[in-house]
């Protein structure tokens, strides 16, 4: 059975996802930039409500849900990464 890990190309897959994780980052921070431009455009009870009823839940989807799953991510595909190159040092006896 033949074995091929590119190490270069695994390293370079894992740069591009963690670049896309970066992405995501900097869209959370620019989200939350446009969400607290909202009271400039809106104001009233209609606001007001719906500030009281949502609030909260955004602000745990966007300062916790979302970076605790991206900073999961991150560690999930680093942890694969590691774990090809160690099945791939254990098959090839090294």
């Amino acid at each position: 059975m033949a074995i091929r890990i590119d190490r270069g190309g695994i390293e370079g897959c894992l740069s591009k996802v963690n670049s896309g994780i970066e992405t995501l980052e900097t869209a959370a921070k620019s989200i939350d930039a446009a969400m607290g431009e909202l009271p400039n455009y809106w104001e009233g009870l209609a606001y007001n409500k719906a500030r009281a009823t949502y609030e909260e839940q955004y602000q745990t989807l966007l300062k916790t849900t979302v970076p605790q799953a991206v900073q999961g991510l991150k560690e999930y595909m680093n942890k694969c990464m590691e774990t090809i190159v160690e099945i791939d040092q254990q098959l090839s006896g090294g």
